[in-house]
């Protein structure tokens, strides 16, 4: 009994020094899929603590070696940040997705903590004299890879403040720390803005008996949640023009009036920290490393496009008030903002015999994923598996790998729908890099974070075209994030400059709008017919309606970004308001002054001086997108060229030179003044 006894103490003593030794599940790095029904608040606090601690180490390492070498300085580099890159995007992922508040309030001060780590070692002298003392080692042979790391980092550094003298350099870190808190709080208002509006049923005359029966409450009354995809759903389809004037004031004004200080004070401290580095602006500061590398130049981009598109806009609001005048003779008032979509809408039902509800039937979710699953494969030589081992945060997450030339490239997870304190817009989150070490490999992982229409009991999840170009888009980032496997993790897709990363997905965006591609997969969702060429030709040719009006509203966006971060002093004297809405006016159309739309305008916070880059980045995507119309748009030869020249590459080489080796040719604005409809 008693060696029995001691024996079951033996084996208790051995299974708690094992359970001791078990790695937190968020610094795992293998290909075993995380188990994200256990990670909570304490997983989250000590997965932090110990990245930290173990950076410390590193960098020690780092600094104190005598004879460098490319392992124990660069290699040894790219492993710090990835170690903090890798648990950063893994903790962003569960503030933006998880339904537990407390895991998600876990997460937003985490990684807080990380940030405000992470961007300290900007700081760090002794690390950077390291990496500049490696850079001068002639004897260190490095290829051009290691060469174009080597020089961003070390100038990333210097952007950082590491010429500045010791005393100029102390006031960073608090201003960095402070920069983090806030647009921490700013994003954390918008994902937790809880809303909704209700309206009596002849209110929400035109909307249709789905929706209405999904918000119908026992008192006869219809409560509708305040977001993405109802917004949509209102807009274009309530008759009432109070209903669509009250709900889209009401979207717009989520995380109103919390984040006006935030946003206030968010300004106010990057012009600060832009200050003290020597940059005129923020946006100086922000542009330096970029593709457009001045402000001047963003300026001039802008301002050519304005001119450019002003009399489209004209001619597109007149067309719409005529239109409205036609239709409703005896509605007086003017033509508001909140008429554009319902008349867009009902303008090209009318003249273009277009019903944006029947396209929607050929979009049926499943079937829509399948079919674009099948053009990726069939353009990038690529094969994607459902696959059903990846524990998931949400039961309505579906899960799926990638694979390359017979070779497992990565895995992804699809969160499709709306929930309470989800992330409310439409993005690819990154959540693990690849890594090499010696014979091990670990694969990249990505998320899909959207906010799709909702099938009903009676209905599936059918999707506006619209919402279909969305899709293609966002899962061009996924596919680029998971196909490069640079040897350098830091070289990985999102390491590309800030005005060029969203041109490979805005790329893929095209396929949406080529009979050849959605043949293969759009059909009735009752019937299962084909998309009928004729409907689809009446699609194509409405592609180019409105669409000054579209453009000048991302000219906008991005005017009130970069006026915000370049011209501080005047933001201040205007106040933010009064500079948003005189932007805004470019689209033509009254400014309502209750509209806080910038509150909610979350690029503000994460892309803060580069929402330019949405349109910079699509010269480049329709540019590259010229030789599919020449070469054959599902040619694969073409495609697989683009996977080899681009996606692969991740931020391995310069952005010009990739877009240049693909055309074989200079790169040009000739495709992309095309698309707006513009003649030369």
């Amino acid at each position: 009994m008693k060696k029995v006894f001691i024996l079951a103490l033996l084996t208790l003593s051995t299974m708690i020094q094992a359970q001791n030794k078990v790695e937190n599940i968020l610094l795992k790095h293998d290909n075993e899929p995380i188990d994200y029904t256990k990670v909570n608040e304490s997983i989250i606090q000590e997965a932090v603590a110990k990245v930290i601690k173990l950076s410390d180490e590193k960098i020690k390492k780092i600094v104190a070696v005598k004879t460098q070498t490319i392992p124990n300085t660069l290699t040894a580099y790219d492993d710090l940040q990835y170690e903090l890159t890798d648990l950063s995007i893994k903790i962003s992922l569960i503030q933006s997705t998880f339904s537990n508040e407390s895991i998600r309030n876990a997460a937003y001060a985490e990684s807080e903590k990380l940030s405000v780590y992470g961007s300290g070692l900007g700081l760090n002298e002794p690390l950077y004299k390291a990496l500049k003392k490696f850079s001068t080692n002639k004897k260190i042979v490095l290829n051009d890879k290691q060469k174009k790391y080597l020089s961003e980092a070390i100038v990333s550094f210097e952007k950082s403040g590491m010429k500045l003298s010791t005393a100029d350099r102390k006031p960073l870190l608090a201003l960095n720390k402070k920069l983090i808190e806030l647009g921490n709080a700013f994003d954390k208002n918008i994902a937790e803005s809880k809303d909704s509006l209700t309206f009596s049923e002849s209110e929400l005359k035109g909307i249709d008996a789905e929706s209405l029966q999904s918000w119908k409450h026992p008192n006869g009354t219809y409560v509708i949640p305040v977001n993405n995809t109802n917004v949509t759903k209102i807009s274009e389809n309530a008759e009432n023009s109070n209903t669509r004037k009250v709900f889209g004031l009401r979207y717009n004004n989520r995380a109103y009036p919390q984040n006006i200080t935030v946003l206030d004070s968010l300004l106010y401290y990057r012009n600060t920290y832009a200050k003290k580095l020597g940059f005129s602006s923020y946006a100086a500061y922000s542009v330096v490393d970029k593709m457009a590398a001045k402000p001047e130049n963003v300026w001039a981009f802008e301002n050519d496009l304005i001119q450019k598109l002003t009399p489209l806009v004209t001619e597109e609001v007149q067309t719409l008030k005529a239109f409205k005048k036609q239709v409703n003779p005896t509605e007086s008032g003017e033509f508001l903002p909140s008429d554009f979509a319902y008349y867009s809408k009902k303008m090209l039902n009318d003249k273009y015999k277009l019903d944006k509800d029947e396209v929607k039937k050929y979009f049926e979710m499943n079937a829509t994923l399948a079919g674009m699953f099948n053009v990726y494969e069939s353009l990038l030589g690529i094969e994607i598996k459902a696959v059903t081992n990846m524990p998931v945060w949400d039961s309505k997450v579906k899960t799926y790998e990638i694979w390359c030339e017979g070779k497992k490239a990565g895995s992804f997870y699809l969160d499709l729908f709306p929930r309470a304190n989800k992330y409310s817009h439409f993005a690819c989150f990154p959540m693990s890099q690849y890594l090499k070490k010696g014979t091990t490999e670990v694969l990249p992982v990505a998320a899909l974070v959207c906010n799709f229409p909702e099938g009903t009991a009676n209905e599936p999840s059918l999707l506006p075209h619209q919402n279909v170009v969305t899709m293609f888009h966002e899962f061009g980032h996924l596919v680029h994030w998971l196909l490069g496997h640079p040897a350098i993790a830091s070289q990985n897709a999102f390491g590309l400059k800030g005005d060029f990363i969203e041109a490979p997905s805005q790329f893929l965006e095209n396929w949406c709008w080529e009979y050849d591609a959605l043949k293969l997969f759009a059909k009735h969702y009752k019937t299962g017919e084909t998309l009928p060429k004729e409907l689809f030709d009446k699609m194509k040719q409405t592609q180019q309606v409105n669409i000054g009006s579209q453009y000048i509203r991302q000219v906008s966006l991005g005017l009130t970004d970069f006026t915000y971060e370049d011209k501080y002093e005047e933001t201040k004297q205007k106040g933010i308001l009064k500079v948003f809405k005189e932007i805004s006016l470019l689209n033509q159309l009254p400014f309502d002054d209750n509209n806080h739309m910038i509150c909610s305008f979350t690029h503000l916070n994460g892309y803060g001086a580069n929402y330019y880059g949405y349109l910079w980045s699509k010269v480049y995507a329709q540019d590259m997108f010229s030789l599919f119309k020449k070469n054959g748009v599902m040619d694969a030869a073409t495609g697989i060229k683009y996977r080899k020249e681009i996606l692969e590459k991740g931020s391995t080489a310069q952005e010009i030179d990739m877009v240049e080796k693909f055309l074989g040719r200079k790169s040009n604005s000739d495709a992309f003044t095309e698309s707006l409809g513009i003649k030369k």
